[in-house]
């Protein structure tokens, strides 16, 4: 059994260096090693005294850059987290990292040592940290915590580390806080927040279903708590295809359903904005800088264009030259965004034709003037790719490919697929793409919410899970971040609303 004897720590002033202790045995180091998501680039455990987390804590902090930001979150997260506050004293290292958010934790000799390049990299270095610590035993409540003798050296794999997620009207606040802070504490660096029919404008509030919680208010006070962590909150709003604001399958219209008199927006379906009526643009126009503003300014907005199924199909976007109308309105509503300092991210479906055989098998959605209208628009457009499939034999993912070559900057864009975020991940580092934006459209739930979240984390840090326990490994830090808010309310614990089967109404 391992020492693990709290009355050991008294005389730990002679331990050896971690360099000359011995590996800690394979077990135990496989169970420590499997709490850590992502995974980091090198973890060396020995079998040493743990360092006890109280008040004679001893923390040496270095940082590259932002040293007087990165102290205090420091010391205040330390208290927040571990209860204690110890004084952070210079260390001596000989070679602090300085990759953007990179990190280094030496836990050696009673006392802890914290590197890091930037705010960033102690951010990181501190959720690892909490991610590794245990409460002292042998008592009914928490009196300390402590920390296994250990080294780790860690940086992300790509610059751009991103999670899209939907606020439905079925979610509350404190859900969507829960996803931004697990998307934190997997050391993602930014949060693409897309309303399906709930942001209140408070210029058209008509594009919300009644008794949306995603208010001006709201998202301001999520984008304080997300600045906090280290995340980027983007906005999105679907500017040509789901104009519906409300999944294809549930049939329901945000607008159309609740004010027919506005139909001359959209096509007849009401699947895609009506982009020949100058009405469209100018109001679109006023709820993406309206957005915007809510948002903080952030340099990022996303601006959907996906799917756009019954494109140019009323009167007279039918009988136009329907790419020269689609180029005119998104290359307005680009102008409006870069006047701002913020670039524009679409998705890629509708920029590649359905019909070219060099895309067969892949996600493309478009007709055949899509080349005309990729070549027409802005090239600081950020094109986001999505590709949910395996990879295949000899995989090229031609269309993330395509897109570099034409000189846009590229993310992939995985949803579910295993394979796909490893294959995926892959490329961006290998092509030096702009990052990743992974999915989880309405997934966020499960052992679905599980695997996305612990694929991205990994994908984008460009490491592999040690494995082991993954299902309580995330509960457990889904709860860690429930403390944080902290969650009062059953239905905001756990992967589920509920634990039985919720009540579905069914038509009659």
């Amino acid at each position: 059994m391992r020492r693990r004897m709290i009355l050991w720590m008294a005389g730990a002033c002679c331990v050896v260096g971690v360099s000359r202790a011995a590996p800690l045995n394979e077990a135990e180091s496989r169970l420590i090693k499997a709490r850590l998501v992502p995974a980091p680039q090198t973890v060396t455990l020995t079998d040493g005294p743990d360092i006890v987390m109280d008040a004679s804590l001893e923390v040496m902090f270095a940082c590259a850059r932002d040293q007087q930001v990165a102290a205090e979150q420091t010391a205040e997260t330390f208290k927040a987290w571990f209860g204690v506050s110890p004084d952070l004293k210079p260390a001596k290292a000989a070679q602090v990292p300085q990759k953007p958010d990179a990190y280094r934790i030496i836990a050696a000799r009673g006392s802890l040592t914290i590197e890091a390049a930037d705010a960033g990299g102690a951010r990181n270095a501190l959720r690892t940290l909490r991610q590794l610590a245990e409460p002292v035993r042998g008592t009914r409540e928490v009196k300390a915590y402590f920390l296994p003798e250990l080294v780790i050296d860690d940086a992300p794999a790509m610059a751009f580390r991103g999670m899209h997620i939907c606020w439905f009207p079925e979610n509350t606040p404190v859900q969507i806080e829960r996803y931004i802070r697990l998307a934190a504490y997997y050391k993602l660096n930014a949060v693409v927040l897309e309303p399906w029919g709930t942001f209140v404008s408070e210029k058209h509030p008509e594009l919300a279903w009644p008794g949306s919680s995603m208010t001006v208010q709201e998202v301001r006070r999520l984008v304080k708590i997300a600045s906090g962590l280290g995340v980027t909150l983007i906005p999105q709003f679907n500017l040509f295809g789901h104009a519906a604001g409300s999944r294809v399958g549930s049939g329901k219209h945000v607008v159309m359903d609740l004010h027919p008199e506005l139909q001359p927006l959209f096509e007849p379906f009401g699947w895609t904005w009506c982009l020949s009526n100058p009405e469209t643009a100018s109001l679109i126009e006023e709820v993406v800088v309206e957005m915007h503003e809510a948002f903080g300014r952030p340099p990022y907005f996303h601006a959907g264009c996906d799917e756009a199924e019954d494109m140019g199909t009323c009167a007279v976007c039918r009988r136009t030259d329907y790419t020269a109308v689609v180029q005119k309105f998104l290359t307005r509503i680009h102008g409006a965004l870069a006047a701002r300092g913020c670039k524009m991210m679409v998705w890629h479906d509708m920029l590649v034709s359905a019909g070219d055989k060099r895309w067969k098998g892949y996600v493309a959605n478009g007709s055949a003037q899509s080349e005309a209208l990729l070549d027409a628009l802005p090239k600081d457009l950020i094109i986001c790719d999505w590709q949910y499939d395996a990879p295949k034999k000899n995989e090229t993912w031609p269309t993330l490919r395509y897109f570099k070559s034409k000189g846009f900057p590229v993310m992939a864009c995985p949803w579910e697929n295993a394979a796909g975020y490893r294959s995926l991940g892959a490329l961006v580092r290998q092509e030096g793409l702009a990052g990743m934006l992974c999915t989880t459209w309405h997934h966020l739930y499960g052992s679905g919410m599980q695997q996305i979240y612990f694929r991205a984390a990994h994908a984008t840090w460009g490491t592999e899970p040690a494995g082991g326990h993954e299902n309580l490994v995330f509960t457990q830090h889904l709860r860690q971040v429930g403390w944080d808010i902290p969650v009062k309310v059953y239905e905001d614990t756990g992967t589920y609303n509920t634990q039985l089967p919720e009540k579905t109404a069914t038509p009659r």
